[in-house]
């Protein structure tokens, strides 16, 4: 059995919300304002990685490497990390903007069949989306 682990909410703590606090104790705006702010550029910041957050203020993509605070959790092996996010340097992962392509990317690279693999995530759409492409994909609950 080879572990798919989703990198942003399993392997570390869920990266959106660390990355606006530190976005906004970094800028002094409320963080209702960088919330909308954020949640708009997502799309692009998942495409195009973190140098779009510069659109908040200058600076912000050296924030983006300190939002990704590992789990101090014992995960089996082997396991291996996808993301949708770009994952910062130092972090290994099977990166697409969308998560189902980021698991094809992985169960291809890793030359797996679907049932092979346990797919892990914090967002139970995901694994739903997951399970309807044949994976075994469960809930991850801290």
């Amino acid at each position: 059995m080879v572990y798919l682990l989703d990198l942003s909410g399993v392997y570390c703590h869920p990266v959106e919300p660390l990355l606006l606090r530190l976005l906004a104790e970094a800028s002094g705006e409320p963080l209702f304002y960088l919330s909308q702010a954020f949640y708009d550029l997502l799309p692009r910041l998942k495409a195009e990685g973190p140098g779009v957050l510069e659109a908040l203020f200058p600076g912000a993509s050296r924030l983006y490497p300190k939002a990704f605070r590992p789990r101090a959790y014992p995960f089996p092996e082997p396991f291996h990390l996808v993301a949708d996010l770009p994952p910062p340097e130092g972090y290994q992962a099977f990166f697409h903007p969308e998560k189902m392509e980021a698991l094809a990317l992985a169960l291809g690279a890793l030359g797996l069949a679907p049932e092979e693999a346990l797919y892990l995530d914090d967002n139970p759409l995901l694994v739903a989306k997951a399970r309807a492409l044949g994976l075994r994909a469960e809930v991850f609950r801290p």
